[in-house]
């Protein structure tokens, strides 16, 4: 994120930083241990079998030696769980007890898309009573959802004929912003713009703070030109996909009381938990499971994968236990019968009957084995191979120690190979796995002479009040890199903040500037601070000198050729007086 705290006054961001401790936040996601100075443990951002992922409880810092990943506190949490700086911010706070104080309205294009999302749902909304609503109610009806719960998740309806795009103009919001907002598409016959959603059921889609950011949408009728069953928001400045769960806000409170929370398809399947009392229950926003929603889920208590009964819901059921497994944590796989939907099945069964099932969850091994019938069905046959080295791949998924182990005794129990064999074959498999390219930094990226400077400014006792900041200059640093760091840190020091926030950098030089500090040598000294700023000087005179020389050799005039010689004197006598 770039400017400063948004929403919040830099005091409150930095009062948030202090009353946070990036060990205890880290420790919850990663199984951490102390070497030396530092705290280690397997990098969460890539598979490895040798700890390269260090935590510094001095500087509130993290890097991986192996890919690169690093930051402070609020990056972690952006980066782990794909918060924006906001809500990283927010969570801490919440943690803490601290009271953020705002600036003031946020004024971004990102505020008008959420203004546009929010006024899209009150439209949306108004058409279910309406009399466009009619076919919308009807449906809802036949599938048996009570209006408590239509307006509890906040169901919508789009109506055929459209009027969105209407209404939202005659508030003032020009196409363009109706467009990158996701709920308008423009028209390929022409000029002018149309309701992307039309003739379908909406179930509005809210980030961690409970703002509106897209829309889930199904068609309730067959569609002559082959519109698709269901359809969902584009991908925006405000939202993508594979970074948010439908329904996270509600099922994260409620997860923490009920220690587990469900994971299911699709929006009906959603509706029908909640409407039995399930709070706890998320789904994926018409997307395979992703690695961020796993960890967002995991972090939140134990995970139950909860998909269709038939054979392509059975198959996606195992696929997210990998993508869950990759993560460093152990899902439950709830076996829907008969082939139905949870939508079905809890309409046709109940609630107790739910709760039976959750109660008998499959960890993913035991789960993918049931799917074939059991071992018994394929012990005498020339499948068993095969079946065991898929049994190994699902295991293999797993990068937490522990969980690992357990799956290969289960594999073990079921079949009958022994241990020694299963880690024969896990290894194997681990061999496959292509392991990160080893981040070597370019002498364009931040070299040593760079990296001096920074870490001078950055580990100051005095903080952004260090002399080097106004002494130093864009021009003086040799890598792209490091100037643009700096560009960063005059404009935090400028804005009035004390300390430096990692969290402000984009890209690539938060990980450069978070692997520079955690191993960057103890706090500076005073005399450290001059020593730089006499080599400082000394490096500006010599490209002064060199700038000179060259002007020099194309100089016309004689006038400009004595003037530059004798300031290519003045250089060398003041070289040679102080810079020795």
């Amino acid at each position: 994120m770039s400017g400063t705290g948004g929403y919040f006054s830099n005091e409150s961001v930095e009062r948030v930083r202090t009353s946070s401790d990036i060990v205890t936040v880290i420790g919850r996601y990663v199984t951490l241990k102390r070497s030396g100075r530092s705290i280690k443990g397997l990098c969460p951002f890539h598979r490895e079998k040798t700890p390269s992922f260090f935590v510094s409880p001095e500087r509130q810092m993290y890097h991986c030696f192996g890919c690169g990943a690093g930051g402070d506190i609020f990056s972690f949490l952006m980066n782990y769980l794909s918060f924006s700086f906001t809500e990283a911010v927010e969570e801490l706070a919440t943690e803490a007890g601290i009271k953020l104080e705002r600036t003031g309205r946020d004024t971004t294009r990102t505020d008008v898309f959420r203004e546009i999302l929010a006024e899209s749902q009150k439209y949306y909304r108004k058409q279910i009573p309406g009399k466009s609503g009619t076919s919308a109610r009807e449906y809802l009806e036949g599938r048996k959802l009570s209006e408590r719960i239509i307006d509890k998740i906040g169901i919508g309806w789009a109506p055929d004929e459209g009027g969105l795009t209407e209404y939202l103009r005659g508030k003032g919001y020009s196409e363009s912003q109706l467009i990158e907002s996701g709920v308008a598409v423009r028209s390929t016959r022409g000029s002018g713009i149309y309701d992307r959603f039309r003739g379908r059921i909406l179930f509005p889609i809210s980030d961690r703070r409970g703002r509106i950011i897209s829309f889930g949408g199904r068609l309730i009728k067959e569609s002559a030109t082959g519109a698709p069953k269901y359809l969902n928001g584009p991908d925006s400045p405000i939202y993508r996909k594979g970074d948010y769960l439908y329904g996270y806000r509600d099922a994260a409170r409620a997860a923490r009381d009920l220690d587990m929370i469900i994971l299911v398809e699709g929006y009906f399947d959603h509706a029908r938990f909640v409407d039995a009392g399930f709070e706890c229950v998320v789904a994926t926003c018409g997307t395979a499971l992703t690695s961020p929603q796993a960890r967002q889920m995991g972090a939140l208590s134990s995970v139950y994968i909860c998909y269709d009964g038939d054979k392509s819901g059975q198959r996606a059921s195992v696929r997210a236990a990998e993508v869950i497994l990759e993560q460093g944590y152990l899902p439950g796989i709830i076996a829907i019968p008969r082939g139905q939907d949870p939508d079905d099945y809890i309409l046709e069964m109940g609630r107790e009957s739910i709760l039976e099932l959750i109660g008998k969850a499959d960890d993913p091994i035991r789960y993918a084995l049931e799917l074939l019938g059991g071992w018994s069905s394929v012990r005498g046959s020339e499948k068993k191979v095969k079946v065991v080295k898929r049994l190994v791949e699902i295991a293999s998924s797993a990068t937490e120690p522990v969980i690992r182990e357990t799956l290969i005794r289960v594999i073990s129990e079921q079949t009958g190979y022994s241990m020694r064999t299963l880690e024969l074959e896990i290894s194997e498999e681990d061999s496959k796995i292509r392991k990160p390219a080893e981040r070597k930094l370019k002498e364009t990226e931040l070299n040593r002479r760079d990296s001096r400077i920074l870490g001078l400014i950055l580990l100051s006792p005095e903080g952004l009040s260090n002399p080097l900041v106004d002494f130093i200059i864009e021009d003086d640093f040799q890598s792209k890199s490091g100037s643009r760091i700096f560009i960063e840190i005059k404009r935090q020091a400028d804005s009035g903040m004390e300390r430096f926030q990692l969290s402000h950098l984009e890209g690539n030089d938060s990980s450069i500037c978070a692997g520079l500090l955690t191993v960057y040598p103890e706090q500076t000294e005073p005399e450290d601070v001059e020593r730089l700023m006499k080599a400082v000087k000394k490096d500006r005179l010599k490209e002064e000198r060199k700038q000179l020389k060259s002007q020099l050799d194309s100089a016309d005039s004689n006038d400009d050729i004595q003037e530059l010689r004798r300031r290519i004197r003045e250089i060398k006598e003041i070289e040679k007086k102080y810079y020795k």
